[in-house]
């Protein structure tokens, strides 16, 4: 049987990124119905993977001539693999996708990962002189390609209500937790002479990290069996700079990462070996309060505890698995939450299979399909 010949490409994520590869490319691979083609920027984490070819581009900075070139050099990429289907999560590959689409008729998928004009407009990340032209120009590029997108993915539900220029060709695909060959869901191998603390995914001012080291410090006060691990990537150096003022006198916090990528391997063992992890991202002006974080899917699969900022869709959520102490940063009472660690029985109810990625994966495969039918 001919396989089909498929492209997944981001600019923004790394070429072995957990969505791209562990959840949509080894799900494509592993049907043998399809030749599987990732671009990303490159990574020393790469894993060969039958069926599955990367095409690493070259780091750049977010604000660079550089970075403004990079889909020139994803559109020579389609022009050497001559894909079937593309699948593009960044904006910024939306103008070349259009065009390879015009003359070569592909399939093309556009997987929402974020609010992209939204999240430009209402964090830091850029200038803020710079922000309202950078997102007016983004969401432009989404209303543009409007025509030649023949279908939408998004990993969060919320957008559906968020995004103004969906078509009616929309899939939610959720990114729920893929354990990998290597990995043990649910396995729990905790210190026994400390009350260890996990901080994973982006390590950013918005999505609360810093609340985590405040929090973990009035802890530790209490009870100096605290510790607290951070891991994951820090992209705004000023954030980067203020993380570790913030803890390099304290012992008791540790940092894996920072200015460096951290193997998704390595976030899933600080998990697996954590007693609770923080979920304290924040509003964003409401743009938040309704999203499934992948952090709370890959906790929930793996039965960690969590300490849980007070958002109503995020407690609904937990609360069908009694996973959480829901907790207020600014209003911190250290002794009763340790109390309720202590006492508090966790995962006793509901069915953690369901934050898994075989729940996700038969959706993909099922659109895949209809598009090699056609």
């Amino acid at each position: 049987m001919k396989k089909t010949k498929v492209v997944i490409a981001s600019l923004l994520k790394p070429i072995d990124d957990t969505r791209m590869f562990e959840k949509f490319g080894l799900s494509m691979a592993e049907t043998n119905k399809y030749e599987v083609n990732i671009i990303g920027f490159d990574s020393k984490n790469i894993k060969k993977a039958h069926g599955i070819e990367f095409h690493p581009i070259e780091p750049f900075q977010r604000l660079s001539w550089s970075r403004l070139l990079k889909p020139i050099a994803v559109y020579k990429t389609y022009i050497k693999v001559k894909p079937e289907i593309i699948l593009v999560n960044t904006h910024e590959l939306l103008i070349v996708t259009c065009l390879y689409r015009i003359l070569f008729g592909v399939k093309f998928v556009y997987d929402i990962r974020e609010n992209y004009a939204k999240n430009i407009s209402n964090t830091r990340v850029f200038p803020k002189l710079l922000r309202p032209i950078l997102s007016t120009w983004v969401r432009t590029k989404e209303w543009f390609s409007k025509p030649f997108i023949d279908h939408y993915i998004l990993a969060e539900r919320v957008y559906e209500k968020q995004l103004p220029f969906l078509n009616k060709h929309v899939s939610i695909i959720e990114n729920k937790y893929a354990p990998q060959p290597n990995e043990e869901t649910a396995y729990r191998n905790p210190d026994p002479d400390h009350i260890d603390l996990v901080f994973t995914g982006t390590l950013a001012e918005s999505n609360g990290v810093f609340e985590a080291i405040e929090v973990t410090k009035q802890l530790h006060a209490v009870n100096p069996s605290i510790r607290l691990r951070i891991v994951g990537y820090c992209a705004l150096k000023k954030d980067l700079i203020h993380l570790r003022e913030l803890i390099k006198d304290l012992d008791y916090i540790e940092l894996n990462g920072g200015d460096h990528l951290v193997p998704h391997s390595e976030i899933i063992e600080a998990i697996q070996k954590a007693d609770f992890g923080f979920v304290l991202k924040k509003g964003n002006r409401g743009m938040n309060d309704e999203k499934l974080l992948t952090r709370l899917f890959e906790y929930t699969a793996n039965k960690l505890p969590i300490l849980l900022l007070d958002n109503p869709t995020w407690i609904d959520f937990c609360k069908s698995f009694n996973s959480a102490i829901v907790i207020n940063p600014d209003n911190l009472n250290p002794e009763a939450i340790l109390d309720q660690m202590k006492s508090q029985t966790f995962y006793n109810q509901g069915d953690v299979s369901s934050s898994l990625w075989d729940s996700e994966s038969p959706k993909l495969i099922s659109l895949l399909d209809n598009f090699r039918q056609v």
